[in-house]
């Protein structure tokens, strides 16, 4: 039997980490446990085991559910075990979002508290840092009503509140003794792979606004500008340097704003290949 313990696979949102954590808590429960062992029971070879922790080889469900077995997993655990190699071996963000959205569920009243899926709802709705902005920077405060009167596109004064919600929440924006609302220095960070999908989420989200910036402005409310370039994989390095060292200067300048701010704007850059990789 597998030693009884308080590994809690809900925790976790990386398959590998889960089950090198699983191996190790069974080594040290005083029984003999070896690598060999574990994959004996679940009926796969030792090699298989080592090449999946290793990332040469990715879980399959096939495999997954014999080192459930193997483990004494619950019906919920399998479940949310499925998930997770779900989550891992998705090769698109839209899938990625599918799984991570039955982790949740699975999760449910958990008592873990899981801070990763609230950053993720952060990044996952394009209007939560333009609330925050909206709080603190056109001294709205979190007068939902107010906010939603103002954002475009629009959003809905329910909406708002949760947005407000969360990034109380987060840490985000917190109130003064004299009622104003002020950012905090607060950077949102998680686990790579929840924060890599967060990511594509939020940018994909703007640049949705992008588009449909285009009907709603016009052009002396915004800008557009666009590049279509052949250069060396040397010169796109030194151009994203570049283009990092721009935003850095917007954010600056944002930041010595000594103008009494009137909106709030979004700024995308992008760069990104049309050709095929390995080309010589």
């Amino acid at each position: 039997m597998p030693v009884k313990n308080h590994l809690n696979i809900f925790e976790y949102v990386d398959y590998r980490f889960f089950l090198t954590d699983y191996i190790g808590r069974q080594k040290r429960g005083g029984r003999p446990f070896t690598h060999r062992s574990f994959a004996k029971k679940a009926g796969l070879s030792v090699g298989l085991l080592n090449d999946i922790l290793s990332k040469r080889q990715n879980l399959t469900l096939a495999a997954m559910h014999k080192y459930a077995r193997a483990m004494d997993l619950n019906s919920k655990e399998i479940a949310y075990f499925e998930a997770l190699v779900g989550f891992n071996n998705a090769d698109t963000n839209a899938e990625k979002n599918r799984f991570f959205g039955e982790m949740v569920r699975l999760r449910g009243r958990s008592p873990v508290k899981f801070l990763d899926s609230r950053q993720y709802e952060y990044f996952s709705a394009w209007y939560n840092p333009v609330v925050r902005e909206m709080m603190v920077h056109l001294g709205l405060g979190d007068n939902a009503e107010a906010i939603s009167r103002e954002i475009n596109p629009p959003v809905s004064p329910s909406k708002i509140r949760k947005s407000i919600a969360l990034l109380k929440e987060l840490g985000l924006v917190y109130q003064s003794p004299d009622g104003v609302w002020h950012a905090s220095d607060k950077v949102i960070s998680s686990e790579y792979e929840i924060q890599s999908v967060a990511l594509k989420n939020y940018h994909i989200g703007m640049l949705e606004r992008a588009a449909e910036s285009l009907d709603y402005y016009t052009s002396s409310e915004r800008e557009f500008q666009g590049l279509t370039i052949a250069a060396s994989k040397a010169t796109m390095q030194r151009m994203k340097e570049r283009i990092r060292s721009f935003t850095d200067e917007l954010l600056c300048m944002a930041a010595a704003e000594t103008e009494k701010t009137e909106e709030v704007f979004q700024i995308n850059i992008q760069a990104f290949p049309f050709t095929r990789k390995g080309r010589t």
